[in-house]
């Protein structure tokens, strides 16, 4: 058993604290599916109009330090960005960001959001991620008014929420931790404490392989991995409030606001089940509302990326192929290049973010893969993707039909490609580069990671925390030679060559050369650079 000691006595007095998102930050990062692009391009499919990206009004509820907002302002000069959060050290730190960044289209305001009113004016896109369960019932149903009163007639409202039948068990989990780890003052000891419990717990079920053991197993592995403050916020806090996706759908409607579909569209699909479980699905399952309920039962889904827009929107569940032809296209990862003929019938691989493998034998499908693996990492529109890939292939196109009916199966059968209202451009290595300002403000201020131009999330390494601040178009290669070898005779960086550290200057010089180019070329594939 586990060494029960791990489990502490409490103090005999537990000191309160004031906003715990103060005391534990929430960790700020961009959510790609929040991306006002990628949930356009989910509208599209559905036959919508949405708000035009690269001059759209955002607001997030919710915003921390702005790690989510703060790079959509730098992407999107043409809009403007509001973001409210009621923890004032987050706001702080996230102000500091955007004054060093010198971005004038992003207002971070420390604020309750039931005090958000009419001033604030519409906008085409809220944002509201990690919020909904986490607030008193009075601040979901403002929330929901927000949407209401605020969204452009067009516009569309992203709000993730826990949800059941799969809450059920991990709030179980959740009432244990509480139970023990809330007796402590500090959010550093209750986290602490709540992680001594859950290996008290996985090594009490470690040899039963009954139901409650399996599931128990099941839920603590995912629990154990995450970060402090997601432990903290997502199973510590006073409140958690999961409900079933029909009650969302409910309290949406009673606010003039309907269902569009999930932002990861994947999950809207039952292509993945068996032909039986189809056929019932589609026999109890009257409506869209049903039919993701009912997905939701059997998949026993925990969390929901939901899309609501005004009930006057005419939408179509029934994706059309022709949709796809207004968007661009990209690949969610680097694909490694292919060195057959794509004009063969061969079966080529593909594998995908999340491990999946998808084969194709389709001269036009693999044809595009090459062409969006040269394109990387910036996106190709439908247009052009399809008049290159028919010209790789030297088959005249049928106007973009066997493209666009490929596309669009890959899309919702795998996380294989990514489809976007607006492009992703793909930023060569310039004589004076220049990286992503948001980035540079974040790593000038001490953060460790930073958001790239695909709105997801880099960790940069030793050598580009150091050189990513450098690139802010004033130094050519030579001068950011210059400044990385003063760094390295400064001991800020560490330069190695089999195994021992340089100290001689010539030296250190010579070896920077050769990783500069190195680190440059791997910025510009990360996305992290952009014209001046």
């Amino acid at each position: 058993m586990a060494d029960l000691r791990q489990l502490a006595t409490p103090p005999a007095s537990v000191n309160s604290t004031g906003n715990p998102y103060d005391e534990l930050p929430y960790d700020s990062h961009p959510y790609i599916q929040t991306h006002p692009a990628r949930v356009a391009a989910v509208a599209t499919l559905f036959g919508l109009n949405p708000p035009p990206v690269q001059k759209c009004r955002v607001l997030e509820l919710g915003c921390a330090s702005g790690g989510n907002l703060i790079p959509l302002a730098e992407a999107y000069p043409g809009g403007y960005f509001v973001g409210v959060d009621y923890s004032a050290r987050q706001i702080a730190d996230g102000v500091r960001v955007v004054q060093a960044s010198g971005l004038k289209n992003v207002s971070l305001r420390h604020a309750n959001i039931l005090d958000i009113d009419a001033s604030y004016g519409p906008f085409d896109y809220i944002i509201c991620h990690g919020v909904f369960s986490w607030v008193p019932d009075a601040v979901r149903e403002k929330i929901l008014v927000i949407c209401a009163e605020h969204l452009s007639p067009t516009g569309i409202a992203y709000i993730s929420y826990n949800t059941y039948p799969g809450w059920h068990m991990r709030g179980m989990i959740r009432d244990m931790m509480r139970f023990h780890a809330l007796r402590f003052g500090t959010a550093a000891q209750r986290v602490h404490q709540a992680r001594a419990l859950l290996d008290f717990l996985a090594e009490s079920a470690r040899n039963d392989s009954g139901p409650y053991g399996t599931l128990l197993r099941a839920e603590l592995d995912d629990i154990s991995g995450q970060t402090d403050a997601y432990l903290y916020h997502e199973h510590l806090e006073e409140v958690n409030t999961p409900m079933y996706f029909y009650q969302f759908a409910e309290l949406a409607l009673k606010h003039n606001l309907r269902y569009l579909g999930e932002a990861r569209l994947t999950t809207m699909v039952s292509g993945n089940f068996s032909p039986d479980v189809r056929r019932a699905l589609g026999i109890v399952a009257t409506d869209q509302i049903q039919a993701e309920q009912y997905l939701d039962f059997v998949r026993n889904r925990t969390f929901r990326e939901t899309l609501l827009v005004r009930t006057s929107s005419a939408l179509d569940w029934a994706i059309q192929p022709d949709a796809v032809r207004a968007l661009h296209v990209t690949t969610s990862r680097r694909q490694a290049e292919d060195a057959g003929d794509v004009r063969a019938t061969t079966p080529v691989q593909y594998n995908t973010v999340t491990g999946m493998s998808l084969s194709t034998s389709s001269p036009v499908m693999k044809a595009t893969m090459r062409l969006l693996t040269q394109r990387w990492p910036g996106t190709v529109p439908f247009p052009e993707l399809d008049r290159a890939a028919h010209e790789m292939i030297g088959v005249p196109s049928d106007g973009g039909k066997t493209l666009a009916v490929a596309l669009l199966n890959t899309y919702l059968a795998s996380d294989l490609l990514e489809l976007r209202a607006a492009p992703i451009p793909a930023i060569p290595v310039r004589e004076w580069p220049v990286a992503l300002v948001a980035a540079r403000a974040r790593l000038s201020i001490g953060d460790v990671v930073v958001a790239n131009s695909r709105h997801g999330h880099i960790r940069p390494n030793d050598l580009d925390r150091h050189l990513i601040p450098l690139l802010d178009g004033s130094r050519d290669r030579n001068s950011l030679l210059n400044a990385l070898t003063e760094l390295a005779l400064a001991d800020q960086i560490s330069v190695q060559k089999t195994g021992h550290r340089l100290t001689d200057p010539v030296a250190i010089r010579e070896t920077l050369s050769i990783v500069l180019t190195q680190a440059l070329d791997g910025l510009a594939a990360s996305s992290m650079l952009r014209d001046r």
